[in-house]
């Protein structure tokens, strides 16, 4: 424990464990005096830093970890434990996440999140990818020849910094025959107006 200084650990990320390790291992060398080396040492940042309810899918380990390498074993099997089953990813790739607010870049990325485990063909992946695209955008996709995952991606993002997807309001007027007669007086003042 002589090694560690001030480390900051990132909060748990539940939607990529496999991430969040990623980031703790960047702490890890950016600690003060020294980067942290032991695997004990590490081991026990981790340990502190997960959410209870994450903490009971690995309490086996906790509670007995690994001699030689806890450290290692603990992110294997948390993120084995933790981690959507291939059957999920499937799942979550053909019923689809919405484009939503997101760029299109964005939403292919996870959708290679989702993907790297399971060997998807490029050409499957890059239809389900436009088939979350507004339609516009895909209809000027179409006209793309030689469309890759990534400049359809690129190609998307263009498309709708120059084009945003328009909003539909829709209001629900309680009294519609108010409305009619308010549409119709203002039809004939405009009427007016013009003559």
């Amino acid at each position: 424990m002589s090694e560690v200084g001030a480390v900051q650990i990132p909060v748990y990320n539940r939607s990529d464990p496999a991430l969040w390790f990623i980031m703790c291992e960047s702490t890890f060398k950016l600690s003060v005096p020294k980067p942290i080396t032991e695997s004990v040492t590490k081991f026990n940042y981790v340990v502190s830093h997960l959410p209870p309810e994450v903490a009971s899918l690995v309490r086996d380990i906790l509670m007995n970890p690994d001699a030689t390498d806890p450290y290692t074993h603990l992110k294997t099997e948390l993120i084995n434990r933790s981690g959507e089953s291939s059957q999920q990813e499937i799942r979550q790739l053909l019923s689809g996440e919405e484009l939503g607010t997101r760029k299109p870049s964005e939403l292919l990325r996870n959708m290679k999140r989702r993907a790297e485990t399971l060997k998807i063909p490029e050409t499957f992946m890059l239809e389900l990818f436009l088939q979350r695209l507004p339609t516009s955008v895909q209809t000027i996709l179409a006209a793309v020849t030689d469309l890759t995952l990534d400049k359809a991606a690129e190609i998307s993002d263009r498309i709708l910094e120059v084009t945003p997807v328009p909003t539909e309001i829709h209001a629900v007027n309680k009294n519609n025959s108010n409305f009619m007669e308010e549409k119709k007086l203002l039809s004939n003042r405009k009427f007016e107006c013009t003559n």
